[in-house]
């Protein structure tokens, strides 16, 4: 008896009706046909059934595989490890695989460049993950040539699953003067990008940050206030800025607030007694706490929901690879709030 056969026996259904369903031929629409074919899935994986993908890939056109599009150069894509869980978890469901590439820019804005990139990589669609400075032409020959693709944490009217950055610096912030802060210091040592090429995030969070303290009748911060301070002289600055006599009594930081608990801790402030610090983190699966945990405290944070989105990004993928020039509402999921450890009302 073929492998095909001890599926079929196991499952209770004919052999063709196993090799339908391991083909993606059956619409699961109904929830006892998507159960009887999960089920037909999970026996084969139990006992190492795999058709053979190369034929089935002949004979439909589709590979079966999604390809995630990262960027060759630092800094311009982003892949915690509960998105691509998120991802992994989604395709395993829905009998798909991954396919990872890094390419450089020159590479991107060729004519052809993505129907290439389908061919060589035996992909039926792209996981977009460039999030900041994308290359103008590589955005037109992506729409022009109709790939089915979504885009991962990249903020743009559709087809892109992407965070509510704006409304977790406004709750973040109102959380600190909800417990009575009025000098809330915004913390971003990157300098914004005259072109707008920056990261979203970077100014929705100070948006939210300014609405928030506006609201409150105080005065925000300056974005650009920490700007061009060098690597090296950061940790210094940090220790300056918690020593002042006007010191601020919170922190909402852009990033890794770990390293304002560290400036805090070396200047001699407790935290949160004498300093409150607010970040945002992404979210880790299956823990029960999830910001950033350093010199035994839990930073307080907007949690990023990484492998929802990862999950979301594949179901609209599948969407855009069975319609192709059809245009997908964007996704944006909102963030939760991490109490932590590092926030507490003023002592002064």
């Amino acid at each position: 008896m073929s492998k095909l056969e001890d599926v079929a026996s196991k499952a209770g259904v004919s052999p063709r009706t196993v090799a339908r369903v391991l083909r993606g031929d059956l619409q699961e629409s109904w929830a006892s046909t998507a159960a009887r074919a999960k089920s037909i899935r999970d026996i084969a994986d139990k006992l190492g059934y795999k058709p053979n993908s190369s034929a089935r890939a002949v004979r439909s056109g589709k590979f079966s595989c999604v390809g995630m599009l990262l960027s060759s150069l630092n800094g311009r894509s982003y892949l915690p490890e509960p998105l691509l869980d998120g991802i992994q978890d989604q395709l395993h469901d829905l009998g798909y695989r991954l396919t990872l590439g890094k390419l450089p820019d020159f590479e991107l804005v060729e004519t052809e460049a993505f129907p290439k990139i389908l061919r060589e990589w035996c992909c039926d669609g792209l996981l977009v993950n460039y999030t900041d400075r994308i290359p103008p032409a590589m955005l037109k020959h992506l729409k022009s040539n109709a790939v089915p693709s979504i885009w991962l944490n990249c903020k743009m009217p559709n087809d892109c699953v992407y965070y509510d950055d704006e409304a977790a610096g406004y709750e973040l912030t109102k959380q600190l003067l909800e417990r009575g802060h009025k000098r809330i210091d915004y913390i971003d040592f990157t300098t914004p990008a005259t072109d707008g090429s920056d990261h979203y995030s970077r100014a929705d969070r100070y948006r939210g940050y300014v609405r928030a303290m506006q609201e409150m009748g105080l005065t925000p911060v300056t974005r650009t206030k920490y700007a061009d301070i060098a690597v090296t002289d950061r940790l210094d600055a940090l220790k300056n800025i918690l020593q002042t006599p006007d010191r601020p009594t919170a922190v909402v930081t852009y990033d890794a607030g770990h390293r304002v608990l560290f400036a805090a801790a070396l200047v001699g402030l407790d935290c949160p007694r004498d300093l409150s610090i607010a970040s945002f983190s992404t979210a880790n699966l299956g823990g029960e706490r999830h910001g950033e945990n350093f010199i035994g405290r839990q930073v307080t944070c907007m949690v990023l929901p990484t492998h929802r989105a990862g999950r979301m990004a594949v179901d609209n993928l599948l969407k855009k690879i069975h319609r192709p020039h059809q245009r997908l509402k964007a996704v944006v999921l909102p963030a939760g709030f991490e109490p932590g450890d590092t926030i507490a009302p003023p002592m002064r």
